[in-house]
């Protein structure tokens, strides 16, 4: 039996977000055993993730080009590396990028995979991640959603013709170092952007300044982005808030961490929370549409806070700051919630539904 050829078509890997983390991750354990290669639109530098060394990198161009006004030109330079690269199966990372790689890869005679990595219930403001995802729901093959829930609505809303699947993002080896009861650091990792809500976080840390239960902890954000003037300037009002930029190395942050706070307005599933987890980290987050629910569970690995609710927030982060046993619960709750979503069992939804073809992966990893 030939080698299978998979494509992953992105717009680029050099990033340090979940996206590219998981996309990554999916790479690697699939490159054992399958001819991988990796298609970027315009290349911005090496992945920062590990990526094995089989794995062959491709640029589509050397410069910016829009994925609306250049579609006819994305489509046509893409169908030809799909042909010279003789792909199998091409997976395409966000649903954006269905609108140009959907028809490549009809054209090219290959099979399609359209793995989206938000909920159906967010656009991030922009109508070509709606158009992709019914270009997606109509002419791709499969679709690959993270979620039971992000999977019902896609039947409820689109109908796809396309076979769903869900497969999760897979959490990191866990950890052998033990749990740092002692710790007072409380982390939050995250691009600085709306969608993470770090400004909801520094409203709640305000309240756990405020009170004694709080008394020795401190708060550190790692991110970079838009957002990161207006969060210092609401930091520099709080007296044990730390925002640095975005870290390559969050294993080694989260590892002395007492706590890790996770404030997004939305998400897919969130691979902050999944380190954070395999470092045995208890978890304090809101209960946006999707991921924590999914990856929490029924509070086994940390709290969930009503979506939105600020002061619920400060409290479940103020109780846990209060209550080392708690703590020490929920950190081996977190410990066994990331033993459900390793890396192996992950890369075999992936191994199945890439070799047989057939609607396996529809599955779910219940709560």
């Amino acid at each position: 039996m030939s080698t299978k050829k998979i494509g992953f078509v992105i717009q680029h890997i050099n990033a340090l977000g979940g996206t590219e983390r998981a996309a990554c991750a999916v790479m690697d354990a699939l490159a054992p055993t399958m001819d991988i290669h990796l298609i970027e639109v315009r290349s911005r530098g090496p992945a920062p993730f590990p990526l094995a060394t089989s794995i062959t990198t491709h640029g589509l161009f050397d410069r910016h080009v829009s994925l609306l006004n250049s579609s006819p030109r994305l489509v046509h330079r893409l169908a030809c590396e799909i042909r010279a690269l003789k792909i199998d199966t091409l997976i395409v990372v966000e649903a954006t990028h269905a609108l140009y790689a959907v028809p490549a890869a009809r054209l090219a005679g290959c099979r399609c995979i359209v793995w989206e990595h938000f909920n159906i219930g967010t656009d991030v403001g922009r109508r070509k991640r709606r158009w992709g995802r019914r270009v997606a729901a109509r002419f791709a093959e499969d679709i690959v959603v993270l979620t039971a829930r992000d999977a019902a609505r896609w039947h409820s809303d689109l109908a796809p013709h396309a076979a769903l699947h869900i497969i999760p993002n897979a959490a990191p080896a866990i950890t052998s170092r033990p749990y740092d009861i002692t710790s007072r650091r409380v982390m939050a990792l995250g691009r600085l952007t709306d969608q993470k809500g770090f400004e909801r976080l520094l409203a709640a840390w305000a309240c756990v300044e405020r009170d004694p239960r709080g008394a020795g902890w401190s708060l550190e954000i790692h991110g970079d982005g838009p957002m990161r003037d207006h969060l210092i300037e609401l930091s520099r009002q709080l007296s044990r808030v730390a925002i640095h930029p975005a870290t390559i190395d969050a294993a080694g942050q989260l590892e002395t961490a007492g706590l890790l706070a996770a404030s997004s307005r939305y998400e897919g599933l969130p691979m902050v929370l999944l380190e954070a987890m395999a470092h045995s980290v208890p978890c304090v987050a809101f209960d946006c549409e999707t991921g924590p629910a999914e990856i929490l569970g029924a509070e086994e690995g940390g709290i969930l806070v009503p979506e939105g609710n600020v002061p619920a927030l400060a409290e479940s982060l103020l109780a846990l700051m209060n209550d080392p046993a708690r703590r020490e619960v929920l950190s081996q709750g977190a410990r066994k919630r990331a033993r459900m979503f390793g890396a192996q069992t992950v890369s075999e939804m992936w191994h199945r539904l890439l070799i047989d073809e057939r609607n396996v992966c529809a599955q779910e990893i219940r709560c």
